[in-house]
């Protein structure tokens, strides 16, 4: 006979799962007594954000299923962003909520919340649990269910006397789904189609999402893009799946795309489209998006297709089994020569101009230290100017090497998050770059990284502003800049030092050379050396801006520089 936490873990380590994340509380407690001598280990955090957040870490560096654990009622409610973020960025993640007992609930009982309820609209699937014996059925399929297809978040709610009960326990159980008619436009059925739209294609182009890594097929990916040799892009999700030394690579796409990438997607005639959703960050106006283009949409999920645009070829499958079967039909085709439009689209006319305004300190900044990374470095970015800048000096030809909350925008995202990879990748360097605001969203999980003692390599570009909100009240509200002042902002490198992390400042100044003095370059190579935690603040400028940008209800094409 086994406790229903005891059947609950040993489900748990037969989906794998050896590292989880989480906060204690009163119905979730019977699992936390049930942890010592499971095989699992479990990392407090200081916050339930947190947990979730570095689950999604985990996750989204290995690929493997991330797992947090809360409690009832605020603990719960304290996941949903996490979701919501894991929800809007495929990423897999199963989310454990302990619930008051089952003869409870709808009572309102202390601490309850209808966690199904509320997370039904954010999840690809959820669970209360309603028996015991169903334990083993819940978590296999939960687990499928965050694995398949298009990755997500899963929610598994279970009453506290289910896991204090006893049962016989005959050992896990494999969920198998029913079988599903193929898809009418699936593998075998798209090379033909594709071929003849490229054979009439003048100015074809690529662009790769984040569909690419989670399918594993980036060697593939990285083959059919050498042969087709068109102008290539990605969307943020989708940096370091393109080396950056390929000859047709532009870089990022969208609202802070490269000039050359948003000029050659507002001028093609035929758009490969690699896993990528197409949100309104890369689309601009969708009514003049791609405006004279045909659309060829290779997509796992079919309810991403037509979303925004319509596509006049979905392929849909998973792109480890399109992407080979597209590159060995086309091996055997002679396809145009699109010499003069890649001349056009990767010329020296769209390249970008040399950083200059506000934020040049803050970009020779960022290039001087991800120039100095190794190669198997992680960089988490949180989400503001500073996330936009560092994609836009992303240059690492690493899959998963640049980590952000891109969909949902949740700032806090990149402390958490970073904790969970570097316990995924104990021998990586793992550098956060934040915003002054979005630290502070989580600052309570610097207690997490010294008591682990985690070599991250923390920075915050602190501008003293709420940056990415202050840029469009400056631009497009007569710079208004309501509520985003944060010039009472405490001392962070004090902050650090309470927590026992060492931490420094570098003005603008430090980085006003190019390139910067011995003595800056030390500092940087000191930072990112180290074997303990470690802590930079770079003062920014106040008013410093990210181009370029494309405003709101704008077309790719009418992107503003820092000279307009």
């Amino acid at each position: 006979m086994l406790r229903g936490a005891e059947i609950f873990l040993a489900c748990l380590r037969n989906e794998g799962v050896e590292l989880v994340f989480g906060y204690p509380g009163g119905a979730i407690m019977p699992l936390y007594d049930a942890l010592e001598g499971s095989g699992i280990r479990h990392v407090l955090t200081r916050h339930e954000q947190g947990a979730v957040f570095a689950a999604e870490g985990h996750a989204r560096a290995t690929g493997q299923v991330g797992v947090a654990i809360a409690t009832s009622g605020p603990g719960a409610t304290n996941l949903v962003t996490g979701i919501a973020d894991a929800k809007m960025d495929s990423v897999p993640l199963v989310c454990i909520t302990g619930q008051v007992r089952s003869a409870l609930i709808g009572t309102d009982a202390f601490q309850e919340t209808d966690v199904f309820g509320l997370t039904l609209s954010l999840t690809k699937w959820s669970r209360l649990v309603r028996s015991m014996e169903e334990i083993p059925a819940v978590i296999a399929e939960g687990f499928y269910w965050a694995r398949e297809g298009r990755p997500g978040p899963v929610v598994i709610d279970i009453p506290t006397d289910f896991l204090k009960s006893k049962m016989e326990f005959a050992g896990p159980v494999k969920f198998t789904p029913q079988r599903r008619p193929p898809e009418t436009t699936s593998a075998g059925a798209f090379p033909d189609s594709v071929v003849s739209l490229l054979r009439t294609a003048t100015r074809p182009v690529a662009l790769v999402g984040a569909g690419a890594k989670l399918s594993g097929a980036i060697g593939e990916l990285r083959q059919l893009l050498d042969s087709l040799n068109v102008p290539t892009f990605a969307t943020v999700h989708g940096l370091g799946a393109v080396a950056p030394s390929s000859p047709y690579y532009l870089g990022m796409v969208g609202m802070h795309g490269t000039r050359a990438a948003n000029m050659a997607l507002h001028e093609t005639d035929l758009l490969l489209v690699f896993g990528a959703r197409l949100d309104d960050r890369v689309t601009g106006d969708p009514t003049r998006f791609a405006p004279n283009a045909k659309i060829v949409h290779f997509e796992i999920d079919p309810a991403q297709l037509d979303r925004v645009r319509c596509c006049e070829l979905p392929v849909v499958g998973d792109l480890a089994e399109t992407v080979p079967s597209f590159r060995q039909r086309i091996s055997r085709v002679k396809l145009p020569d699109w010499t003069e439009w890649r001349a056009l689209a990767c010329g020296p006319d769209r390249a970008e101009l040399d950083p200059r305004g506000l934020a040049q300190p803050t970009i020779r900044f960022l290039d001087e230290l991800f120039g100095r990374l190794p190669d198997n470095s992680v960089i988490l970015a949180d989400v503001g100017q500073h996330q936009m800048w560092a994609a836009q000096r992303y240059r690492s030809a690493s899959p998963r090497g640049f980590i952000t909350s891109g969909g949902l925008g949740a700032m806090g995202f990149a402390l958490p998050a970073a904790i969970g990879v570097q316990l995924s990748k104990p021998d990586a360097t793992v550098l956060c770059v934040s915003g002054d605001g979005g630290f502070q969203m989580n600052i309570q999980e610097l207690a997490t990284v010294r008591r682990l003692n985690l070599p991250i390599k923390l920075v915050i570009v602190d501008n003293k502003y709420l940056g990415m909100v202050r840029q469009w009240q400056q631009l497009f509200y007569q710079r208004n800049y309501a509520e985003t002042d944060l010039s009472d902002n405490p001392d962070f490198v004090e902050i650090a030092r309470a927590y026992r992390i060492n931490a420094v400042r570098i003005s603008e100044d430090a980085v006003s050379e190019y390139p910067v003095t011995p003595e800056t370059g030390d500092a940087l190579e000191r930072f990112l050396r180290s074997s303990q935690p470690e802590l930079l603040v770079f003062d920014c400028a106040p008013e410093a801006n990210v181009y370029p940008m494309v405003p709101a209800g704008a077309a790719l094409s009418e992107m503003l520089f820092e000279e307009e």
